[in-house]
């Protein structure tokens, strides 16, 4: 199937900018004693709010611990102060889907919180730097799993690094290390960048951002904070 069949592209920019647009929103609603479906709840108006048809997905939302499943289903966690915040959602405008994940702190965070949320920002990074047409999904992948391999994080990584979003919220091309990440990443197609660390009992951190792949090389389709200074959030 050609990309074309998969890809509007101005739709799908319009539902990267909206789902952008309510991440950038959320955290002032963030506050103590919430529950994770209130947040989820939250999500879901800011994305209609901002003019999405209807969600790509069910939002995302785990607290503390829970933050350890990388598709965890919200329930009655309430946020505490020293919780992980991981969210995940997206828009969907003519068809088209967005695909973004954050993670904040609620609180002081300690050393392992920092050098972890550290380690996933620069391997997002080092990917995206390798982002370019004719490379393939699985070399993409081993730039940031090498990197988080480099400082023994490797094991925690336990997904892909990304897929194609488009019409379908997961499809060709994927940055994987199995087989189908042989494919090559195509002028016009856009993929997620998601690398992320989990531990049970500990819980989850894991940056997504939404790639356009351009004849100049990899476009981020929006923006909204990621940097460590700019993802903790006080009480």
């Amino acid at each position: 199937m050609g990309t074309g069949k998969r890809y509007n592209l101005p739709a799908l920019r319009r539902a990267a900018a909206i789902t952008y647009r309510a991440f950038r929103a959320l955290p002032q609603y963030i506050e103590w004693g919430m529950t994770e479906r209130q947040l989820a709840w939250r999500m879901g108006r800011l994305l209609e709010q901002f003019g999405s048809e209807r969600r790509a997905f069910p939002v995302i939302t785990a607290f503390g611990e829970q933050a350890a499943e990388p598709h965890h289903k919200a329930n009655g966690r309430r946020l505490q102060a020293g919780d992980i915040i991981k969210v995940d959602a997206g828009a969907v405008y003519h068809t088209m889907r967005g695909d973004v994940t954050r993670t904040w702190f609620y609180g002081v965070p300690g050393p392992e919180f920092i050098r972890r949320y550290q380690a996933v920002y620069a391997a997002q990074h080092k990917a995206f730097s390798h982002m370019r047409a004719g490379r393939s999904g699985a070399s993409v992948d081993a730039v940031a799993r090498t990197y988080l391999r480099s400082l023994g994080l490797d094991k925690l990584f336990v997904h892909s690094l990304g897929h194609g979003v488009g019409r379908a919220i997961h499809q060709p091309p994927f940055l994987t290390p199995r087989r189908k990440g042989q494919r090559l990443l195509a002028v016009g197609e856009v993929v997620t960048n998601e690398p992320g660390v989990y531990q049970p009992g500990w819980g989850g951190i894991r940056i997504e951002d939404m790639v356009e792949i351009t004849a100049r090389g990899p476009k981020w389709l929006g923006q909204a904070p990621s940097r460590f200074e700019d993802i903790v959030l006080q009480p």
